[in-house]
């Protein structure tokens, strides 16, 4: 009953919550520094409602100066919201389907979503072609390298095209391993789970200076920093 009741007050903040951000979002796109303010309150709110406790490890490691290519495991769609933490704001890489939703799409196009349309490649080839564009211009891009949710919290194999984005980009990636979040909310369900999550950030991977021919390499050694972290949380001064 109490799983019932955080789940009902979770996703009714969500959505208030949203829509009484649509005027300002609307007002203020135009105005990267008051987004990533309100996106970052936003997710305190959200935390809060679903009665989720956060651990943040590293955020030394990142400068505000810099543009960045985050990349994270992907264990919950809570992941995004634990993900507004960061001191950078964050141009997220959606799905075209999320563009079509009524409210939702606008909003995505007024905090500078970039469009990905993974079953045209061509299409995909220009998102990544924008993606560039906003890196060189100070941005930083959010990639989930597995591109789906992993089910129990396990890594799951890496698509290519964010290392081909990171060397194309020249932009560091900053890789953050996140723990605890497919119990909060599993794949699968909207069902919320009050508790806790660990994100840990590591130290940026340097691209300046590659070409596509180290792109394997590349995403091996981002695997690596993955899968010491996930597997023994201590693993994490290895990479400071």
């Amino acid at each position: 009953m109490l799983v019932l009741f955080r789940t009902i007050f979770f996703w009714t903040t969500v959505f208030s919550s949203l829509l009484f951000l649509v005027p300002f979002l609307f007002t203020l796109q135009s105005r990267p520094k008051a987004i990533h303010w309100i996106e970052q309150r936003w997710g305190r709110l959200l935390l809060f409602a679903a009665g989720v406790k956060t651990e943040i490890q590293g955020m030394e490691k990142i400068d505000p100066s810099r543009s960045y290519i985050i990349m994270a495991n992907h264990q919950s769609y809570f992941d995004i919201f634990l993900l507004l933490f960061s001191p950078v704001l964050i141009r997220w890489m959606a799905k075209k389907e999320l563009f079509k939703i009524p409210v939702f799409g606008s909003i995505l196009r007024w905090i500078g979503a970039i469009e990905v349309d993974r079953e045209n490649k061509s299409k995909a080839y220009l998102s990544i072609k924008q993606a560039v564009d906003k890196i060189r211009n100070g941005s930083t891009v959010l990639i989930f390298p597995e591109g789906t949710r992993s089910t129990a919290g396990e890594l799951l194999p890496f698509n290519k095209g964010g290392f081909s984005l990171a060397i194309l980009s020249g932009a560091p990636i900053l890789p953050i391993t996140i723990k605890g979040s497919h119990k909060i909310m599993a794949k699968g369900s909207y069902r919320v789970l009050p508790g806790s999550a660990t994100l840990s950030v590591h130290a940026p991977v340097e691209t300046a200076g590659l070409t596509l021919k180290d792109r394997t390499q590349l995403q091996e050694k981002i695997k690596e920093i993955f899968q010491n972290d996930l597997k023994d949380p201590s693993s994490l001064q290895m990479h400071s």
